[in-house]
C-alpha cells in the first residue's frame, strides 16, 4: 500500500490530523503509527510529539475534528431543508457522504480509549437527536405516521442510517443508488400510505 502525503500547504496540526483520519480509514486503528502518520502528514516526527504525545492524543483529535466537521455539514444540510421528509432525505444523503468519504469503520471504537469512544459517540448522539427532533416535529404536523415513537423509532432510524453509511463505505462508487435507496426505506417507514 502507497502512503498518500497530505498537502503540504496546510498548517502541520491540519496535516498530522487528515494523516491520521487516512490512516484510520487504510489500515484500521491497530496500523496506525506514530512514524507512520508522520511521514504521511510530511513532518518530522519531533513534530509530531510535539503537537501530541502518543498515537491516543492524535486519534482524540482526528476523531473530534472529523466530528465537528460533519456534525457542522449536516446541520447546514438540514437548515435548508422545508419539511420533516426532505430533512430526513438530507441525513440520508449526509450519512452516505460520510461514510463513502471516511470509510466509516465502525470497529475501529474497538481499539479505542475510553474518552476517546466516548468523542466517537458524540457524533451519534447529535444525529440521534435530529432524527428524534424531526420524527417529533413530524408527527406533531401530521406529516408523519401518528402511530411513530419519536424516542424509540429514532434509534431504528439511526441504526438503518449506520448500514447505509457502511454500505456507502464498501461501494462509495455507488454513493447516489444508496442514497436513493436509502431515502426511499427511510421515507417508506414514517409517512403514512
Amino acid at each position: 500500500m502507497v502512503v498518500k502525503h497530505v498537502e503540504k500547504s496546510r498548517s502541520s496540526d491540519d496535516r498530522i490530523i487528515a494523516a491520521a483520519l487516512t490512516l484510520i480509514n487504510e489500515r484500521g486503528l491497530g496500523g496506525v503509527t506514530m512514524s507512520g502518520i508522520a511521514d504521511s502528514a510530511g513532518v518530522a516526527r519531533q513534530t509530531l510529539y510535539n503537537h501530541y504525545p502518543d498515537i491516543d492524543s492524535i486519534v482524540a483529535a482526528a476523531i473530534s475534528r472529523h466530528n465537528r466537521d460533519a456534525i457542522e455539514l449536516l446541520e447546514s444540510s438540514l437548515a435548508v431543508a422545508g419539511s420533516g421528509e426532505e430533512e430526513l432525505e438530507q441525513l440520508v444523503r449526509h450519512v452516505v457522504a460520510v461514510g463513502a468519504h471516511a470509510g466509516h469503520n465502525l470497529d475501529v471504537q474497538y481499539g479505542l480509549a475510553a474518552g476517546t469512544r466516548a468523542t466517537l459517540s458524540a457524533y451519534g448522539e447529535k444525529v440521534y437527536g435530529h432524527i428524534h427532533e424531526i420524527l417529533a416535529a413530524g408527527v406533531d404536523s401530521g406529516s408523519f405516521r401518528p402511530d411513530l415513537v419519536p424516542a424509540w423509532d429514532a434509534v431504528l432510524v439511526q441504526q438503518l442510517l449506520s448500514g447505509i453509511s457502511q454500505l456507502a463505505g464498501r461501494s462509495p462508487d455507488e454513493a447516489a443508488a444508496i442514497a436513493a435507496t436509502g431515502i426511499r426505506t427511510v421515507l417508506a417507514a414514517v409517512v403514512p400510505r
